[in-house]
């Protein structure tokens, strides 16, 4: 959803805020206007050591920022020279400020734009840091529970197969299936071990398989038990016996038909206890909780200025693919995702 549709318009007067006491309250802004004060020192008092047409900068402020930068920054405005120098750029800077207000680029756009921009990420910024996030050890031991296959897995294995349908009680059909089977392994076995996508197209031409034939034959990561209980205790046997990636088995039968078999890859188990990702599902449940608080947030701002979308009126905007791109009219709106 936009957050244009949810935000109001920010104009800047910024002329007004300028000549605003340094003691005098902001004033309450009308809908979609704001002041903002622009000046650099907005507070009174302090030795001044730089001045301009009504601002300056503090030695108050100066001593400030040289104590933040770190001792080898610090060092080089030691000299008398480079201080001056400093401070002289910090005035221009302000001047320049002046100057663009004084020609109306506070108007301008772009200004506006980067300006909403700045106050919906500095808004994001401190309502996702005041979010309550705080996770105690019960909520750790029920999120570990529902999530418990994120930590807790057997061994798995990755295969492609090509199957070749016939069961095992039918003699005949086992011998006809037996021989494609065969050319089907030379050919496999002429392939690099690392051509699976090679495997993969023998897959989607010859197996017998739906499921799995569209997607060159892959049966994604399964355990020993899983593959046992899918394909038959021959295929899970067969797998363990591949040592590498790229590996063939030999022709494969089961109850259900003949599989060749190419390994892709194997995934360790998996055995974490709850101490062992105690702080990484504790960040993950903060994210989280911070996401639902955010949502929340977005839910009243949307209430408090009344949000409403006209579906009718906005299936009526058109929307061609095929036109040819205009030049911008303008910056591109803010928009922030639906939660």
């Amino acid at each position: 959803m936009s957050l244009a549709a949810r935000l109001l318009t920010l104009a800047l007067l910024a002329p007004a805020a300028c000549g605003r006491a340094p003691s005098e309250p902001p004033r309450a802004p009308a809908e979609g206007r704001a002041e903002l004060d622009l000046r650099h020192t907005r507070q009174a008092g302090g030795q001044a050591v730089a001045r301009w047409s009504g601002d300056r900068v503090t030695a108050e402020e100066l001593a400030r920022r040289f104590a933040e930068m770190s001792p080898a920054l610090r060092e080089r405005y030691v000299a008398p020279e480079a201080r001056r120098e400093y401070v002289e750029s910090m005035a221009r800077f302000e001047l320049l400020v002046r100057d663009a207000l004084a020609q109306g680029l506070h108007e301008d756009p772009e200004v506006v734009e980067a300006t909403r921009r700045a106050l919906v990420n500095r808004l994001m910024r401190a309502k996702l840091e005041d979010a309550p996030a705080d996770i105690s050890d019960a909520e750790l031991a029920d999120a570990y529970a529902a999530r418990r296959d994120d930590f807790v897995r057997p061994e798995a294995v990755r295969l492609s197969h090509v199957f070749l349908a016939a069961p095992r009680a039918d003699a005949a059909r086992v011998a006809a299936a037996r021989k494609r089977a065969d050319a089907l392994l030379a050919r496999a076995r002429a392939l690099p071990a690392g051509d699976f996508a090679a495997f993969g197209q023998l897959a989607r031409e010859h197996s017998e398989e739906p499921r799995t034939a569209p997607l060159d034959g892959d049966l994604r990561f399964l355990s020993d038990e899983a593959l046992a209980g899918t394909y038959g205790a021959e295929v899970a046997r067969a797998a363990r016996a591949l040592a590498a990636e790229g590996a063939l088995s030999g022709v494969v039968q089961t109850d259900a038909g003949l599989h060749l078999l190419k390994l892709r890859a194997r995934r360790p188990a998996l055995n974490l206890a709850l101490d062992d990702v105690r702080e990484e599902l504790r960040v993950r449940l903060e994210g989280e909780k911070r996401s639902r608080a955010w949502a929340a947030y977005l839910a009243r701002v949307e209430q408090q200025f009344s949000l409403a979308v006209d579906p009718d009126a906005l299936a009526g905007v058109p929307v061609d693919p095929s036109a040819p791109m205009r030049k911008p009219s303008g910056p591109l709106p803010g928009t922030v995702p639906a939660p």
